[in-house]
């Protein structure tokens, strides 16, 4: 039986903060709070005050547990080492067991715990993107495919989203250019329940990892492919940990294997793209996930292409301000955050931004619209399907 995490696990934790407000510096949302319970720091301190019971709950602390996008930025300044994101899924654990979060991210647990997404629409569109006309892979994909070697699992907002539907179809042309055996879980792939975790819904995670594990495994795949960094974090990350064992095949993100395909020579770039483009790192797969280079090398060998670094990148990069449940909770806090990253962007004099996470393609292609930022976001699926050899 998987022992899943309490706040009362991290007392000893909370302790080894120093105080030292390094990880103030560069804290997406601290940046817009300014009080010091809106730090990493500060909740370091709500944490401990939770667990001494010198604290009730309040709107206000309500608001400093969960305006927090769990970036990583504070976990990798740290020099304690203190597990900062541990800490505040875990307080966000202990809000949700005394019925203590926001609205909005009661609502997506429901969704979640329903439909299997985040959407909370019905889970048995999941597949419907496949037979949209402007996707045409219904009768190119056997959905289901038992002995297949990769398991392409793309996530619920390639699936829901109409702005992200064509990650999936740039995804499976790679893959089907590459001559992969590959194949989609459909119907009997939910959410991968990264929201839940971020949200700490540590027992509804759990089960999202069990159901897609287990349905991977009939499958008999030697890899899971994904075009999402959360659900690539899941997988290859949080999901062995929650069920304690290995998982007994390989998880790649899309960025990885198109990197594989490249040196091997099974996939070739030949088109021009004559455009000026930067990088964005999500946090899910750059500070966390420690996939830093596969994205840029993938640009710098597109033909016609002029890659720009932005001046925050790799551990350094700031947050979109999507994440960590952020843009569900407080939807104002994340546009103003990324509003900050797009200028950045802007900066470069970049006319496209390439990231490998929807959700972040999400963000920064709503806060281009709002601000009437001329900028164009792509996944890198789909600017490397633009760029393939005829």
């Amino acid at each position: 039986m998987t022992k899943l995490p309490k706040l009362s696990d991290y007392a000893e934790e909370v302790q080894k903060c120093m105080r030292c407000g390094f990880c103030r510096t560069l804290c997406p949302t601290f940046s817009s709070i300014s009080w010091e319970a809106g730090s990493p720091r500060g909740r370091m301190q709500l944490a401990k005050a939770f667990l001494d019971g010198e604290v009730e709950f309040t709107d206000y602390i309500q608001e400093r547990i969960f305006e927090c996008a769990l970036c990583g930025y504070c976990l990798w300044r740290c020099p304690a080492g203190v597990k900062t994101i541990d800490v505040v899924k875990a307080a966000r654990a202990y809000m949700l067991e005394h019925k203590e979060t926001p609205q909005s991210v009661e609502t997506l647990l429901a969704n979640l715990s329903g439909e299997h997404n985040l959407y909370g629409l019905s889970h048995g569109m999941r597949s419907d993107w496949l037979g949209y006309p402007w996707i045409g892979l219904k009768d190119k994909v056997e959905v289901g495919k038992k002995g297949a070697d990769v398991l392409y699992f793309v996530g619920c907002i390639c699936s829901y989203s109409g702005k992200k539907n064509m990650t999936g179809k740039a995804t499976a042309q790679i893959l089907t250019k590459v001559d992969t055996d590959w194949t989609l879980l459909g119907q009997d792939e939910w959410c991968c329940g990264d929201p839940a975790l971020l949200s700490g819904d540590f027992g509804r995670a759990l089960e999202a990892a069990r159901h897609n594990v287990e349905k991977a495994r009939e499958l008999g795949v030697k890899k899971v492919v994904t075009s999402c960094a959360g659900c690539y974090r899941m997988w290859k990350q949080e999901y062995p940990v929650l069920l304690g064992e290995d998982l007994g095949f390989e998880v790649s993100h899309i960025s990885q294997y198109i990197v594989e395909a490249l040196k091997n020579g099974s996939l070739k770039m030949g088109r021009e793209l004559k455009s000026v483009v930067t990088y964005h790192d999500p946090c899910e797969l750059g500070r966390l996930g420690e996939v830093f280079e596969e994205p840029r090398e993938i640009l710098k060998a597109i033909p016609g292409v002029e890659f720009r670094e932005m001046s925050k990148n790799r551990y350094l990069s700031k947050c979109c301000g999507g994440g960590g449940d952020l843009k569900v909770a407080y939807p104002d806090l994340s546009m103003e955050v990324g509003m900050r990253r797009l200028k950045e962007a802007q900066d470069t004099g970049a006319k496209t931004i390439v990231s490998c996470c929807p959700a972040c393609e999400l963000q920064l292609s709503d806060v281009a619209q709002k601000n009437g930022v001329p900028l164009q976001v792509l996944n890198i699926a789909e600017i490397v399907a633009r760029a393939l050899t005829p």
